[in-house]
């Protein structure tokens, strides 16, 4: 139940701010409470049919619909300083998307090194690749005892399979880093249609 009661909150969100319409509005349109509507959009009450049907009814769309799976927008937007916080003292950085894709992982960070600091990362696990893209600055970078040393506008990728270490140079450095992670379980196989 509880699902279907965030699924109800994010669409009726959602909606709102597709037509322009604050808490207020949607209640005076509706004839909805606003104290109720607000609890809806928290998820925080068991909305009725009643609710449900004056609701679907301003924005002109069936119930069904206000209690669906919220769909992605075609377009996302993460702004700077948004995600997973993966901070310490070497580095400032957000996770800013982590994504199945094919067989495998993708996760995508934005990071500043500062100047002077040293940060050792250890393996990612077999397979694990890096790929930076220097945005700012200079880095030396890579696999233990193979690192480079590159600049703003510089793309790098390499295993992460082992031990690499990262230290900016000449002042703080940003970047992006995409990991790619293999899958780390056997596909499921499905048997085959018997033929009868």
């Amino acid at each position: 139940m509880s699902e279907l009661l965030e699924h109800l909150a994010a669409n009726v969100r959602r909606l709102r701010d597709v037509h322009g319409m604050s808490l207020s509005q949607l209640g005076e349109k509706s004839g909805v409470a606003k104290g109720t509507l607000f609890k809806v959009e928290r998820a925080q009450t068991n909305a009725n049919i009643e609710t449900l049907q004056a609701i679907a009814q301003t924005f002109d769309i069936h119930v069904t619909e206000l209690l669906s799976p919220p769909q992605a927008p075609a377009v996302e937007i993460m702004l700077d300083g948004e995600g997973e916080e993966i901070t310490d003292e070497a580095a400032v950085g957000h996770v800013l998307r982590r994504q199945l894709v094919g067989a495998g992982t993708v996760e995508i960070h934005a990071k500043t090194f500062h100047h002077g600091k040293v940060q050792l990362s250890v393996s990612h696990g077999p397979g694990t690749r890096e790929h930076v893209f220097i945005r700012t600055g200079s880095i030396r970078l890579g696999p233990l005892g193979q690192e480079v040393l590159v600049h703003a506008g510089t793309y790098v990728t390499y295993l992460a399979d082992q031990s690499h270490r990262w230290q900016a140079e000449g002042g703080d450095c940003t970047l992006w880093i995409v990991h790619t992670f293999p899958r780390t379980t056997a596909l499921k196989e499905v048997p085959a249609p018997e033929n009868g």
